[in-house]
C-alpha cells in the first residue's frame, strides 16, 4: 500500500472518529436539555401551583363569608348544610368547596381552624408529650427532651415563628419533624380543638381526653405564654402589640387545605394558612406535594 493511501486511510478514521465524538457530544447535550426542559417545566407547574394556591385560598375565605352572611340573613345556622340536621358539636363542619379554572385544574379546597393544630407557642406539657408520642414516635424519655427543648426555646426566644424551628429545639430530629409538621403551626390559637383536628390527631386527642390541655369544644383558655395572643406572624410589633392586649385567643387563622387535580388525572396538595381578620391574608403557603393518600405540604 502507498504512503498516500495509508494517509487517505487515517485520514478517514480520523473524520470517522471525530463525527463519532460529535455525535455523542451532541446526544449528551440533547440529553441534558430534555432534563432541563422537564425540570423548568416542573418549576413553572409548582409556580402556577402556588400561586393557584394563594388564590383559592382568598376564595375560600370570600366564599365562607358570603355563606355566613346569607344563612344569618336567611335566619339559618352557617354551620348546617343542606339535608343536615343538627351538626356534632365535638365534629364542626368544614368549609369546602371546589373550583375549576380553563378545563385543566380542578381544586377542592377545605378551611380549618387553626385551633385544629397543635401550637408550638401555646400547647402545654401534656399536648406536647400526646404529640411526639403519639404523632412523633419516639419513647416518654425522648418526648420530655423534646418537650424541656419547647419551652426552653419558648422562654428563652420571642417564640416559634416558623414550624421548621423545631428542628433547632434539643432532642429533635427530621424524623420526628417529619411526623409531626402536619399537625403544627406557630401561631398563638390556644390549646387544641379536637373537633376542628385532621382524624389521626382528632383520634389521638380524644384518647387523650383526660388530659386538661385537649378541649373538647373551641378553644376558650388564654395563652400561658406570659406574653398576649400575637395574630399571625410573630415581629417585634406584633409582640409589643400582645403586651399591650393580652387577653383574647386568636381564632381567625385558619388552614386552607387544597386538593389541586391536573387535567391529566395528577392530584397535588397543598396547606396555606390565611387570616381571616379584615381583607384576610395569605401568611404562609406549603410547598406543593404530589397527593399520597393526602399528604399536605406545610
Amino acid at each position: 500500500m502507498s504512503n498516500a493511501s495509508q494517509q487517505g486511510g487515517f485520514a478517514i478514521a480520523l473524520l470517522l472518529w471525530m463525527i463519532a465524538g460529535m455525535s455523542l457530544m451532541v446526544a449528551a447535550v440533547i440529553h441534558f436539555a430534555h432534563q432541563d426542559t422537564g425540570m423548568a417545566e416542573l418549576r413553572v407547574r409548582e409556580a402556577r401551583a402556588q400561586a393557584l394556591g394563594r388564590g383559592v385560598a382568598y376564595l375560600l375565605l370570600r366564599d365562607k363569608a358570603l355563606a355566613a352572611y346569607t344563612a344569618a340573613s336567611q335566619g339559618a345556622d352557617p354551620a348546617l348544610q343542606p339535608e343536615q340536621g343538627e351538626p356534632d358539636s365535638d365534629k364542626p363542619t368544614l368549609f369546602t368547596k371546589q373550583y375549576q379554572f380553563d378545563q385543566e385544574w380542578v381544586v377542592t379546597g377545605t378551611l380549618r381552624p387553626s385551633s385544629g393544630f397543635v401550637s408550638l407557642n401555646d400547647a402545654d406539657r401534656n399536648e406536647l408529650m400526646m404529640l411526639f408520642t403519639g404523632l412523633g414516635k419516639v419513647d416518654d424519655k425522648d418526648a420530655m427532651a423534646m418537650i424541656d427543648g419547647v419551652l426552653t426555646y419558648r422562654t428563652d426566644f420571642p417564640g416559634f415563628r416558623y414550624p421548621e424551628e423545631l428542628l433547632a429545639v434539643a432532642g429533635s430530629s427530621r424524623v420526628v419533624y417529619d411526623n409531626v409538621k402536619p399537625y403544627v403551626h406557630a401561631y398563638r390559637t390556644g390549646p387544641l380543638s379536637a373537633g376542628s383536628a385532621p382524624s389521626q390527631l382528632a383520634d389521638l386527642a380524644r384518647n387523650e381526653a383526660d388530659t386538661a390541655s385537649v378541649a373538647a369544644g373551641p378553644p376558650t383558655s388564654p395563652s400561658k405564654s406570659g406574653r398576649g395572643v400575637i395574630e399571625g406572624r410573630i415581629t417585634f410589633e406584633s409582640i409589643a402589640e400582645s403586651m399591650r392586649n393580652p387577653g383574647g385567643v386568636a381564632q381567625s387563622i385558619s388552614a386552607a387545605e387544597l386538593e389541586i387535580t391536573l387535567s391529566g388525572g395528577e392530584k397535588l396538595a397543598q396547606t396555606t394558612w390565611v387570616s381571616g381578620q379584615g381583607a384576610g391574608e395569605v401568611l404562609r403557603s406549603g410547598s406543593v406535594m404530589f397527593n399520597k393518600n393526602r399528604g399536605v405540604g406545610r
